[in-house]
């Protein structure tokens, strides 16, 4: 009489939009407080991350905070990807941070596990409030942290009641009530589930759902644990697929991180599931099902990452063995701008610099090299190798631009502030290099994706400006290593030839359009593209003039300025 009872009082449309809503709210909710949180910090987290992991331990300090703060592991995973990637951290300092993200995300379970869910509404309205009615930036993002936060409780409200609907049914409860006889099935659920959401911490929340309903045995709900953590890898998979050879590791690492620590951990589930039990009792008195999903979660973590902590190199070795291959990137070392030769020895500290001016170079080079590939092959993989040379170009700016101006505050000769200048003018020119580079990428992208057809005549004409843009780039990196005049006075020669040959391609491509050879309006970029290529070219023109005219920051310009009237 039960069962039919439960039968009838089941409304299915209701419930499976109740679940597939609630859901989504989750995880929009979980999504928007994670960039809302990035928001507010701005650079900060990505400085976080460079500056404060020169040892395992600070590595894994600062995955647990990062990704509490963004409330995704994924997240973590893929701003310290691009950090491997651009050569700014290696792979051991990075293995500390993905094995401090997965007790990082344990803290959304936490949250979960407290007695949030009646204020959801209240929380989700005073963040409105802050978005809508606050001018400053800061309020209004905190706004939407708040509202992320509430939208983040009341969907797994909404969630709670179905599944409590759910549970009623005999089919659903005998399932469940199967991962506990077996619980590599449970294993399995929470791998497929994870993966499918990707999310693990929307299925941690439904789990916590479940076992507060009493529709799943405690060490049913550890495997779903365990299987959770292999499901989650998938994001930092996908974001690997077309990536470098430092995407693809640090992203094994993850994977191999997380499935090897659930098998091992899996295999002692029953001691583990009784002391989990044993803190169910004897912690929470067995009044928060919730926060007894989150200590398995939080258990799991903290042992996992206690195992693998010693198996650092271990690990390192072992993908470099899996996935071989050349990185393909410049490895750009700034710690050799040492601040006591700043005080010390000015000279040194400023031949250090030379050094890192000239690997900006190369990486600028690089940058354009691959930039070229893409202009005649439409393959992603170039896209984002030149966005790491961009993001490199960047940092190696900042930081190399930064340590100059502080040697310049300390006595230097004539000539050693003559050098100063220089290389800052250096920097300045290769970091405006990449930002014509990346604006030459953009321009292809927008043809591939319009499916523009270039006429016929573009490809060689391009090839040939490329080819002396080659040169010239190659030219002017020699003649600033070795400081050599000859070479810098024909890096002058070819950024003549470049310009005559925009000029004269320019002209081509008008009397093109005049003459209907191509549409009026289905190649508008070229004009950009062309002068871009111009550009780079008068960069490389101006680090030459910089070389030969040795004391140019100390010659007086003569030049009388009469105003017009």
């Amino acid at each position: 009489m039960v069962l039919l009872a439960t039968e009838v009082t089941i409304n299915w449309q209701e419930t499976i939009f109740a679940v597939i809503g609630g859901l989504g709210i989750f995880l929009y909710g979980i999504n928007l407080m994670g960039e809302s949180l990035k928001a507010l910090a701005g650079n900060k987290l990505k400085l976080i991350i460079e500056k404060s992991t020169n040892t395992p331990i600070k590595g894994i300090l600062v995955g647990i905070i990062i990704t509490g703060l963004i409330q995704s592991s994924s997240g973590t995973t893929a701003l310290t990807i691009g950090l491997v990637r651009a050569g700014l951290m290696t792979l051991p300092q990075a293995i500390g941070i993905i094995l401090g993200a997965n007790i990082g995300t344990t803290i959304t379970s936490f949250l979960l596990g407290l007695k949030i869910k009646a204020y959801a509404l209240p929380i989700m309205a005073v963040g409105s409030f802050l978005i809508f009615f606050m001018k400053r930036r800061k309020f209004r993002d905190f706004g939407r942290v708040l509202l992320g936060f509430g939208m983040l409780f009341y969907g797994l409200k909404v969630m709670g009641g179905s599944l409590s609907q759910l549970a009623l049914l005999p089919e659903f409860k005998a399932a469940l009530e199967a991962v506990a006889d077996i619980p590599v099935l449970g294993l399995l659920v929470g791998a497929v589930t994870t993966a499918v959401i990707q999310s693990s911490s929307a299925t941690i929340g439904i789990l916590q759902g479940l076992y507060a309903t009493g529709s799943i045995p405690l060490i049913g709900a550890i495997a779903i644990v365990f299987g959770n953590n292999i499901g989650t890898t998938i994001t930092a998979v996908l974001a690997s697929i077309g990536g470098s050879i430092a995407a693809k590791r640090t992203a094994l690492v993850h994977v191999l991180f997380n499935v090897l620590g659930s098998i091992v951990i899996f295999i002692f589930i029953v001691p583990y599931h009784r002391f989990i039990a044993y803190l169910e009792v004897v912690v929470l008195n067995s009044s928060n099902p919730e926060m007894t999903i989150s200590f398995a979660h939080m258990g799991f973590n903290l042992l996992n990452t206690f195992i693998f902590f010693w198996l650092i190199n271990q690990l390192v070795w072992l993908v470099t063995k899996l996935i071989r291959g050349d990185e393909g990137l410049i490895s750009v070392n700034v710690d050799t701008l040492q601040e006591d030769l700043v005080l010390e020895s000015p000279i040194l500290a400023l031949e250090s610099a030379k050094i890192v001016v000239n690997n900006m170079g190369k990486v600028a080079q690089k940058m354009l090299e691959t930039t070229i590939k893409f202009s005649f092959t439409n393959t992603p993989k170039f896209i984002e190798e030149a966005m790491q040379y961009e993001e490199m170009l960047d940092t190696i700016d900042k930081k190399a631009h930064d340590y100059l101006v502080r040697i310049a505050t300390h006595d230097l000769d004539s000539k050693a502030s003559s050098l100063q200048a220089e290389y800052v003018d250096t920097i300045r020119d290769f970091e405006r290099i990449g930002d014509h580079c990346t604006n030459l990428v953009q321009f292809f992208e927008d043809r591939y994706e319009k499916k523009v057809v270039a006429h016929v005549d573009e490809h060689t004409e391009l090839d040939k400006l490329y080819s002396v843009l080659s040169d010239t780039m190659t030219l002017t990196l020699e003649a600033f290593e070795s400081d050599d005049k000859e070479k810098a006075n024909l890096v002058k020669e070819f950024e003549s030839v470049i310009d005559k040959l925009v000029i004269k391609n320019r002209k081509r491509h008008i009397m093109r359009l005049n003459n209907k050879e191509i549409p009026q309006n289905e190649d508008s970029l070229y004009v950009d593209i062309l002068s871009n290529i111009e550009r780079i070219g008068d960069h490389c023109n101006n680090i030459a003039v910089n070389i030969i005219q040795e004391n140019y920051y100390n010659e007086e310009i003569n030049f009388e300025y009469n105003p017009v009237k």
